[in-house]
């Protein structure tokens, strides 16, 4: 015998009896029959194989083994509704964690305005986040380690994730602001030291997509890890970046380094949200997919 043979609105009907004391207040505040309740007590009893309340005239009263019984229901009850209020918790975003994983540029320029609004709407929501490169993003995602990663494409094996594009950017060239020229062919950029983003990278893997796609091979001279060491090196004058326009577009205004035209084409690509496509996002997850994407519309 087990609790799968059980009707578990007998066990309600059980507590209502209990607290009442009574097999008509009972059946009033179950908007049930007198009959129906004494037969639920009755199914109860049998299925247990003893009596549960002794019948007077003013009511009923539990026997030993009826308050033993309702002891161990409040117990199982007090539990389940302990359950239901932290689930209700998460889903009203009352409570959660949050695993988010960005590069550092990302991060800054997009997502730390969003994060700092999203933590005032939830402020019981904890968020982590992990710092690395687009390859061990994928890798952390994969396995679970974080709930969504924040990345421009190209992504290896996206088709393993579930893609919510959020916003679009546009790559460039940059030179030093006393860089004689203004536009160079993609011929002449041959002819200059090249700047690039270390691999592994996304920003690299595109360059050299968009080298495949315009048909030459340019090959860098520096390579560079860091993002915002790109602009550093461009100012100095060490020769011809390439970057992300939308992230860099304060130092072009203030004149710290100046876009450089050229033939070469660059098409526009994604920022988006990747999750496995196995894996079921908690709510704080879902409202921050959601969210995100109508913040950078």
């Amino acid at each position: 015998m087990n609790y799968n043979e059980l009707d578990l609105n007998l066990i309600k009907t059980f507590i209502c009896v209990y607290e009442t004391k009574s097999i008509l207040a009972a059946s009033k505040k179950l908007y049930v029959s007198q009959p129906a309740v004494t037969n639920s007590i009755k199914r109860l009893e049998d299925f247990l194989g003893g009596q549960l309340f002794i019948r007077t005239p003013k009511g009923v009263i539990a026997t030993t083994e009826g308050e033993q019984f309702n002891n161990a229901c409040y117990n199982a009850l007090h539990l389940i509704d302990n359950g239901i209020k932290n689930f209700l918790a998460y889903s009203n975003l009352q409570k959660g964690k949050l695993n988010i994983g960005s590069s550092s540029t990302i991060m800054r320029q997009l997502l730390i305005p969003f994060i700092t609004e999203f933590s005032k709407r939830y402020p019981n929501i904890i968020i982590s986040i992990t710092d690395a490169t687009s390859t061990k993003l994928v890798r952390y995602a994969k396995r679970g380690d974080i709930d969504l990663a924040i990345m421009n494409t190209p992504i290896e094996n996206i088709e393993a994730f579930n893609v919510t594009p959020i916003t679009k950017t546009t790559d460039c060239f940059i030179v030093s602001k006393d860089f004689k020229e203004n536009y160079l062919t993609k011929e002449e950029l041959k002819n200059y030291p090249l700047i690039l983003q270390k691999r592994p990278s996304n920003n690299r893997d595109y360059f050299e997509e968009m080298c495949l796609f315009n048909n030459i091979n340019l090959t860098p001279n520096y390579e560079i890890g860091s993002f915002g060491l790109i602009t550093d090196f461009t100012e100095k004058g060490m020769g011809v970046a390439y970057t992300i326009k939308n992230f860099i577009e304060k130092d072009i205004e203030n004149n710290r380094v100046k876009e450089l035209k050229t033939d070469f084409v660059i098409k526009p690509r994604d920022v988006v949200i990747i999750t496995p496509q196995n894996s079921i996002n908690s709510f704080a997850c879902k409202i921050f997919i959601k969210e995100l994407a109508n913040y950078l519309k």
